[in-house]
């Protein structure tokens, strides 16, 4: 007899679970139906010092990175349940077997979601904007995770601790907005232009300047 309850314990969570799922994917997605949904929405810059400690730190660390490439982006933003996620094709493999050169795979992040249960609603994203369609980015992969049967492999990106490194090879004009208390959200179409999110322009220069030395990095080889 308990392990018949325990069965349907578990069985009603696991319904639970999926009804919760499914619920997050069609409000994400109903969202997502208006292009005018990112106006909506705030964003989160990064602080001055985290810049200059993050930038420092993946300096040394992002060679180190099991899997490198370049990419170019094939489709926007699709938010799926708690995260996000980009097809994109891979044009370039720096360092690592898999995926292959010519492979579409789905990029995602822990830092990407649509944060909607409490204002004010934002969209996270590691401080790096959302790829851009037909542009090419330099891409530094923690892993493959699983794609819950989606056929195209998913894999994850890099964070060490708040930034994700994802480097646009076109030049981007980063606009500094102030935010005026302890927050650092901002209204995202205030920033929609910008590579990266910054508090600062000192911060902002650590971020470009990492980009623009891993670029050069990799156009190397």
């Amino acid at each position: 007899m308990k392990f018949k309850w325990g069965s349907c314990f578990i069985l009603l969570i696991v319904i639970a679970i999926t009804v919760f799922g499914i619920f997050e994917k069609r409000t994400y997605t109903n969202i997502a139906e208006d292009k005018s949904y990112l106006d909506e929405l705030y964003v989160a810059q990064l602080p001055e010092n985290i810049c200059l400690e993050e930038t420092e730190n993946l300096s040394v660390n992002l060679p180190q990175v099991p899997v490198i490439i370049r990419v170019s982006v094939l489709e926007d933003v699709e938010h799926i349940g708690g995260t996000s996620r980009q097809l994109v094709k891979v044009e370039d493999v720096y360092k690592g077997t898999e995926p292959a050169v010519g492979q579409d795979i789905y990029l995602t992040c822990s830092r990407w979601s649509l944060s909607l249960y409490s204002e004010p609603y934002s969209i996270e994203r590691g401080f790096v904007n959302i790829m851009e369609v037909g542009e090419e980015y330099l891409v530094f992969i923690e892993n493959q995770v699983d794609g819950l049967g989606e056929k195209i492999p998913v894999y994850q990106v890099y964070v060490e601790n708040a930034f994700t490194p994802i480097f646009s090879y076109q030049e981007h004009e980063n606009n500094i907005c102030e935010t005026g208390g302890e927050s650092t959200y901002v209204k995202y179409n205030q920033v929609c232009e910008n590579e990266f999110f910054a508090t600062t322009q000192k911060g902002m220069d650590a971020l470009v300047g990492l980009k623009n030395e891993m670029i050069e990095k990799y156009n190397e080889k």
